[in-house]
C-alpha cells in the first residue's frame, strides 16, 4: 500500500472520535489503541443499534474494486453469517474504528485469515463473558497492512507468534471476551500500519482502521453492510 493510498484513509478531525483526537495531539494515536485493546475493544458494543448515527454514504470510503479485492471472507466457504456491525454504521464502529466487520458467530466458530501474512501478535487465555480484555491474532501482510481478528474464545488462538498463514488457513475460533454487548461475534478490521499498531510501543499516528471489501462473496463495492448475510464462495 502507497503512503498517498494510506493518506486518503486518513481520517478527517472532524469525524474522529474525542478520545483519538485528544491523544493524537498528546502521545500519538497509538496510545489510544493501546486502551482500547486492554479494555476488550469498546469499538464493538453490539447492543447499539447500528442504523443510527451513520456516517454518510458519501463520506465511507473509498473502496477498491470488490471483485479484485485481495480478502476473503473470514469463514470457511459454504458458510453464511450475518453483519451486525460494517463500515461507517455509527457508535462502536465510528472514529478510530470507523471500518470494520462485526460478524455474528456462536462460540467456537472458525475463524479463517481473510488475507497471507505473518502472525505478529496473538492474546488468549481471556473467558467468555470477561468484559475487560479480549483474545486476538494480529496479521501482517506483504504491504504492510494488519488485519485484527478479535472477541475470540478461549484458548481459541490456533496459531503462534511469527507463523506464515495462508489467505483461507483456519486461525481462530469466534468467542465472546472483550466488550461484545453480549452478543458473540467475530470483529476484523484492517490498519494501514508498517508494524504492530502499539501492542510494541511503536508510535503510529496513521493506523486508524481503512477500507477494504471481499471477493469471494456478493457484489461489495461499498463493503459488506450490516443487518445483510453474506455467504462465503470459492476462491
Amino acid at each position: 500500500m502507497t503512503q498517498d493510498l494510506v493518506d486518503k484513509y486518513r481520517i478527517d478531525n472532524n469525524r474522529v472520535d474525542k478520545c483519538v483526537e485528544n491523544n493524537v495531539k498528546k502521545v500519538g494515536c497509538f496510545m489510544c489503541f493501546i486502551l482500547i485493546i486492554s479494555i476488550g475493544l469498546t469499538a464493538c458494543n453490539s447492543d447499539s443499534d447500528s442504523s443510527e448515527q451513520t456516517v454518510p454514504t458519501t463520506l465511507c470510503g473509498p473502496f477498491s474494486a470488490w471483485e479484485s479485492s485481495d480478502y476473503v471472507l473470514p469463514y470457511a466457504v459454504d458458510e453464511e453469517f450475518e453483519v451486525n456491525q460494517a463500515n461507517c454504521s455509527g457508535f462502536g464502529h465510528s472514529g478510530f474504528w470507523l471500518y470494520g466487520y462485526d460478524f455474528i458467530m456462536d462460540i467456537g466458530t472458525p475463524v479463517h485469515a481473510i488475507r497471507s501474512g505473518r502472525v505478529v501478535y496473538i492474546n488468549d487465555g481471556i473467558t467468555d463473558g470477561v468484559r475487560s480484555a479480549t483474545n486476538l491474532i494480529l496479521i501482517q501482510h506483504d504491504d504492510g497492512t494488519v488485519a485484527l481478528y478479535s472477541h475470540l474464545t478461549n484458548a481459541g488462538v490456533l496459531v503462534i507468534g511469527g507463523q506464515w498463514v495462508i489467505k483461507g488457513d483456519l486461525i481462530a475460533l469466534s468467542g465472546d471476551t472483550g466488550n461484545t454487548g453480549g452478543l458473540p461475534h467475530l470483529h476484523v478490521s484492517l490498519h494501514p500500519c508498517k508494524s504492530v499498531p502499539g501492542i510494541l510501543g511503536i508510535p503510529q499516528d496513521n493506523c486508524y482502521a481503512i477500507p477494504f471489501n471481499f471477493s469471494n462473496t456478493d457484489a461489495n463495492p461499498k463493503g459488506l453492510e450490516a443487518r445483510k448475510k453474506y455467504r462465503a464462495l470459492p476462491f
